[in-house]
Parts: structure tokens; C-alpha cells; sequence
């Protein structure tokens, strides 16, 4: 008998590999939906404690702690699957997910998500001082083409007895994740995977609105972001053929 994640591999498989990306709506997540909010962490053979001994053991050795931990599950053509722990001040900072669907369900203490639609183009307001962004390595203009307008949607707050949060390929697509607890942790499912040519980008927001309309510019990976890894220790998602 299959397993809560496998159940939910399975489903993933059969949705994403049979429905192209560009068809798929959240009547075809539904299940997928259902599935997921079933997960809990004994589901996955999570210990958020194996995680406390490995960073207090690096903080007795003098290592640099990771904000974040990622633990790879799943990876084919069609979709990923993953977990990642957020430690306290471990922030994922503000990204995209490029003509993707997103779950995400929290196994593990609390998160925010705030979250961005991206909306028709827009040009910088005239009265927006263009010097408030001397860091930028380049000169904004009021076209830039790496300027995003966007509406802001309401901040949500999910713990592990929530259902998951879904991410559309515009809806919501832009996010930021933050740990509300000490350490929290959330299954990941995207689809299609990230590619060669469709990587993730990482914004920041302009200190200007107008109305419901904000600005994003696209910035570098911030240094403070980084991941080590961890082994995922659950049962194995397909049966081995």
C-alpha cells in the first residue's frame, strides 16, 4: 500500500507529466491540493532535532551556519519535489518561479509569505527620485527592463496545520518566505523544474507605490542567502522498477 508521499509522488507524476504547463489550472491541482495538505512530517522521516544537533555541532567546530537547509527528494523533467528549513533570520529571500506552479505546505513550525502579482508594465512615476537606487551597478531609467510592476498581495502566516499555499505562474508567482517560529520547514512541489533557460530571479522592492502598484527590481542573488543540504531519510517515492 502506498504511503501519504507516495501518493502524492504518484499524483504529481501523473498530473505533470500528462498536462502541459501551460494548461494547467487549479481544478487540475485539486487533487494534488488534497494530497498534499494530507503530509505530515513523520510522513517524510523529518527530525527538525537532527537539525539543531548538526548546527550546534558546526557552531562548537567555529562553522558558518547555513540560514537555510535544503533536502533534495524528487527531480525529473516534469516536476521537483523538495524540503527546505528555515532557522531563525533565515529568510528565502524575494524570487520568482518563471511560468510555474508551486505547492507549498509547512510540515514544520510557521512561515510568511509575501507575495507579488505581476501586473501590466508600468513606467517609474515621474516623481520618483531615480538617485534612491545609486547602489545599483547600472543607472535606472524609467523603462529599465529589469522593473517589474506589480500589486502586493495580503501577507499570510501558515503552520504545519494549514492547508498548503499555491503558487500560479502569475498569481502570487513573486514571494518571499520568512520563518515566524525558531525553525520551520515546508514540502516543495514546482512545475516545470527550474531549466538552463529558465532560472530564478531575485527582486527588491522600490520605496515608491501608487495607488496598488509597486516596483521590483531585479538584483543579484543576495549573499545572504545560501543552503547547505541534507539527506532525505523517507521511504522512497516510486517503487523501483
Amino acid at each position: 500500500m502506498a504511503t501519504p508521499i507516495q501518493k502524492l509522488a504518484n499524483l504529481s507524476a501523473k498530473l505533470f507529466g500528462m498536462v502541459s504547463p501551460d494548461k494547467i489550472t487549479k481544478e487540475h491541482l485539486t487533487p494534488l491540493i488534497r494530497a498534499i495538505n494530507e503530509i505530515k512530517m513523520e510522513d517524510l522521516n523529518f527530525d527538525v532535532k537532527e537539525i539543531d544537533e548538526i548546527d550546534n555541532y558546526r557552531r562548537l567546530d567555529q562553522q558558518e551556519i547555513a540560514p537555510v537547509t535544503y533536502i533534495h527528494l524528487h527531480q525529473d523533467r516534469t516536476f521537483t519535489m523538495s524540503i527546505f528549513v528555515l532557522k531563525s533570520g533565515g529568510v528565502i529571500p524575494l524570487h520568482d518561479h518563471p511560468k510555474m506552479h508551486g505547492l507549498l505546505k509547512v510540515i514544520c513550525g510557521a512561515v510568511k509569505i509575501i507575495s507579488y502579482t505581476e501586473i501590466n508594465k508600468l513606467p517609474l512615476p515621474e516623481d520618483y527620485n531615480l538617485s534612491n537606487s545609486q547602489s545599483q551597478s547600472q543607472p535606472l531609467t524609467r523603462s529599465y527592463k529589469n522593473i517589474k510592476t506589480v500589486k502586493k498581495n495580503n501577507d499570510i502566516i501558515l503552520t504545519d496545520k494549514d492547508d498548503c499555499c499555491v503558487l500560479m505562474p502569475i498569481e502570487g508567482n513573486i514571494h518571499e518566505i520568512q520563518p515566524v517560529t525558531n525553525i520551520a520547514a515546508f514540502l516543495d512541489i514546482l512545475a516545470p523544474p527550474y531549466e538552463s533557460d529558465q532560472s530564478c530571479h531575485y527582486y527588491q522592492e522600490l520605496p515608491f507605490s501608487k495607488l496598488n502598484m509597486k516596483w521590483l527590481l531585479e538584483i543579484p542573488q543576495p549573499r545572504s542567502y545560501w543552503c547547505d543540504t541534507l539527506k532525505y531519510k523517507g521511504v522512497p517515492l516510486f517503487d523501483p522498477m
